[in-house]
């Protein structure tokens, strides 16, 4: 009985470190500590960890910025107190925070890395569905001058301006004006993203001024006709994002659909990374930032939600006759299923697409739809034949786990390579191509009108 009284006594000092004072007078533990991404963490996170404190029957007390991108919110519930706190100093900084302790969970606006996974080998599998958690999608936008005259750039161009190769906008067919590069800084995840997709190893100008803050960043773009940057979608306003394009491809805005289904070339996803052992308040926070609830929150701080929608798209004239058969009339679903190599690896996000497709197409607004999925190949799986069938067969894979779940699918197709979405010559660009796109026809269009959210 002694030794349990001791133990009880040095369990007592031990959470006594993660006690902090909130207020005067009071003491409050740390509810919920996210740490990391500043694009996470500069809306969305306090948005969503606000929005669960309150369904979890809390209500906020205080909100105190200690210092820049770092925020406290004091929240109660009866006699208990409570903070939730966001340190929000780039993607690269989360990771330590979560191997030290001192976050529940890792914000960030990129992937982890494979050196990453190796550093927080000892804390599981981070790349693991139950440890790796898509919370919204975005697209990193390269902006101008809202007067400016640019509308849309090669991924290859933007490459040139940002590395130094070019200097001037008269390349470009613009009045002569030196090019004003703005960038984030080295801890971004926005940065790493832009560097992976867009630099592909080249050096970023030494004449970038670099930001830690994305307002900043906006605000000095918005401010001068010869300024060009890079940001998240939800930092955009005030300036103009341009089209992009990769090699083969079309140019695309990062427009809803274009971002939710990920063909945008400069589309992302943001992450919440936890340890392989969490707490149940940690495992909620995650299932309710993914829910419904948490998608609505992400739609109204300016990024895409992974709520479902159907639009209505004109079909390309250069697509092949059998595809415009098959869209005609049809919209399209803002998901896409993207597989590795061969037929049927799907990732967390996956996954949990196919649970929110098939509560979609079971939802009243969609009774009466027929559902054609169409895949497609990337450009270097073996021979035409080979990549028609293997198109044909991921499409078949997807109807066959949405019969499971009670949905019919009426039409299903392969396309092999055509339409790429993105470029052939990268592995991450013939990933981005190995998908299958979901359409639904409908005999009355008011239907689909009133199944989608309203924003």
């Amino acid at each position: 009985m002694l030794r349990l009284h001791w133990l009880l006594a040095l369990f007592a000092i031990a959470m006594s470190s993660f006690v902090r004072a909130d207020s005067p007078g009071s003491s409050a533990h740390a509810w919920l500590r996210l740490h990391g991404s500043n694009t996470v963490g500069q809306r969305l996170a306090p948005e969503l960890a606000v929005a669960f404190a309150e369904a979890e029957g809390w209500r906020v007390e205080s909100r105190r910025t200690e210092q820049l991108d770092e925020l406290r919110i004091g929240i109660v519930r009866g006699r208990e107190r409570g903070v939730i706190e966001i340190a929000a100093h780039g993607t690269g900084t989360g990771l330590q925070a979560l191997l030290d302790g001192r976050a529940d969970l890792w914000m960030a606006s990129r992937a982890v890395t494979a050196e990453e996974l190796q550093r927080a080998s000892a804390w599981g599998r981070l790349d693991h569905p139950r440890q790796e958690h898509v919370i919204a999608l975005d697209g990193v936008a390269v902006i101008v001058h809202p007067r400016s005259s640019l509308r849309a750039l090669a991924i290859a161009d933007v490459r040139r301006l940002f590395s130094g190769e070019v200097r001037d906008w008269a390349a470009f067919g613009r009045a002569a004006g030196k090019v004003a590069l703005h960038a984030r800084d080295d801890r971004s995840g926005t940065f790493d993203t832009f560097r992976a997709l867009v630099l592909e190893g080249a050096p970023l100008a030494a004449t970038a001024k670099r930001y830690e803050s994305s307002d900043e960043l906006v605000a000095a773009v918005a401010a001068d006709p010869d300024a060009i940057g890079f940001v998240g979608l939800d930092s955009v306003a005030g300036t103009r994002a341009l089209a992009i394009s990769d090699t083969g491809t079309r140019a695309l805005e990062p427009r809803r659909l274009e971002v939710a289904t990920e063909d945008y070339a400069l589309s992302r996803r943001l992450y919440l990374y936890a340890a392989e052992v969490q707490s149940a308040r940690v495992r909620a926070f995650v299932e309710f930032a993914q829910s419904e609830a948490g998608q609505r929150i992400a739609e109204r701080v300016g990024f895409v939600g992974q709520q479902l929608t159907a639009v209505r798209e004109t079909p390309r004239p250069d697509m092949p006759a059998e595809y415009r058969e098959l869209t005609e009339d049809a919209r399209r679903v803002s998901v896409n299923f993207r597989f590795d190599t061969g037929l049927t690896y799907l990732d967390g996000k996956a996954l949990r697409d196919l649970q929110r497709l098939a509560e979609f197409l079971d939802s009243e607004a969609m009774r009466g739809v027929e559902v054609a999925l169409i895949g497609f190949s990337d450009a270097k799986e073996a021979s035409p034949i080979d990549a028609i069938m293997l198109s044909n067969d991921r499409a078949d894979y997807i109807a066959q786990m949405l019969n499971r779940a009670g949905v019919s699918v009426r039409r299903i197709r392969g396309m092999a390579d055509a339409s790429p979405v993105a470029s052939n010559l990268s592995e991450f660009g013939r990933g981005k191509n190995r998908r299958v796109e979901v359409w639904v026809r409908t005999r009355a269009a008011a239907a689909l009108d009133a199944a989608r959210p309203a924003r």
